[in-house]
């Protein structure tokens, strides 16, 4: 079976044609993104609330709201110059929370911690990336911090780990007929 193309004329038809290859797996498919992230932040206490639980000597448990900006140590633009929020939970000697990183267009990255040791004003820690929203919808990965207490308010926080963002779901594998084409089969 013999296809041939009918175009209103030759240049239209080499457009035509190169439109197609693109479309039609010419082009490399968008790969999963993948690397290692160094951040470096700036962070403040914008709440805390603590509480003695009174069941016994010493019980307090507290939660706290940070808010700040974290830029990409490395200069590559994975979270580089992004929102950066943490809401902190603790009980004694368990403390977990949740972090939350907002890029200028929207996309979200978010990541659960939990601290392993607290020598102050040194806290070191794990973290997990959990999900994100945009450009980091489905995002995984892992990483350790190290926060240095300024002030009673004030900290830096360096943080370091792996990433993996999945490739964009492709399109329809039929590329769309051109407009002003035709196709005729003949043998």
């Amino acid at each position: 079976m013999v296809r041939e193309l009918i175009c209103p004329s030759p240049a239209m038809g080499g457009a035509i044609l190169a439109v197609m290859l693109a479309v039609a797996g010419g082009l490399p498919a968008a790969a999963e993104e993948s690397g290692q992230w160094f951040g470096r932040a700036v962070i403040v206490t914008v709440s805390s609330k603590t509480v003695n639980v009174g069941d016994r000597a010493d019980h307090i448990i507290s939660v706290s709201e940070t808010d700040g900006v974290v830029f990409n140590g490395d200069g590559k633009p994975f979270l580089d110059k992004a929102r950066y929020q943490i809401a902190d939970w603790s009980d004694g000697a368990t403390r977990i929370g949740y972090k939350t990183f907002t890029e200028t267009d929207g996309s979200k990255v978010f990541a659960k911690y939990t601290l392993k040791e607290a020598k102050l004003p040194d806290l070191h820690g794990v973290f997990e990336f959990t999900g994100g929203t945009g450009k980091y919808a489905g995002i995984t990965g892992h990483g350790e911090y190290h926060v240095v207490l300024v002030s009673d308010t004030a900290a830096w926080d360096e943080l370091h780990g792996e990433y993996s963002i999945p490739a964009a779901a492709s399109g329809s594998s039929t590329p769309p007929a051109a407009p002003g084409m035709t196709t005729s089969t003949g043998k």
